[in-house]
């Protein structure tokens, strides 16, 4: 239950952080399109920064995400999804030689019966 609740602080931190930081910057773009072409040119540098720096920040709530992630899986006892994929392989490895030793098995016992059938002849 406190694992879920940290999650949604963190989500909904991220996300008021970026939008009140867009309201800010639209509002500041608003005057600065009052003032004049200067301001204008101004105010595309300033939404180009802007940018940069919200795909800055996604990146490290990105981060910071996985590994709250991490955190909450290792507390469950469940594999990330490196260990699921490396589980999957190895599920897969061994239905394949279970599947040639299905197959081998039949061999074998298709040959013991027809040795029977042979003996039972004669």
């Amino acid at each position: 239950m406190a694992t879920t609740e940290l999650f949604k602080k963190v989500l909904y931190t991220g996300v008021g952080v970026v939008s009140t930081t867009t309201d800010k910057v639209k509002k500041s773009i608003d005057e600065m399109s009052k003032v004049g072409e200067d301001a204008q040119v101004e105010g595309k540098k300033v939404v180009e920064d802007f940018m940069e720096d919200v795909n800055t920040r996604r990146e490290d709530v990105g981060t910071r995400f996985q590994k709250i992630i991490d955190t909450v899986l290792k507390q469950l006892d469940l594999p990330n999804r490196t260990e699921a994929e490396k589980l999957n392989a190895k599920i897969a490895q061994l239905e394949e030689k279970l599947v040639a030793k299905q197959k081998e098995t039949a061999k074998t016992a298709k040959t013991r019966v027809a040795k029977v059938k042979e003996v039972v002849k004669k």
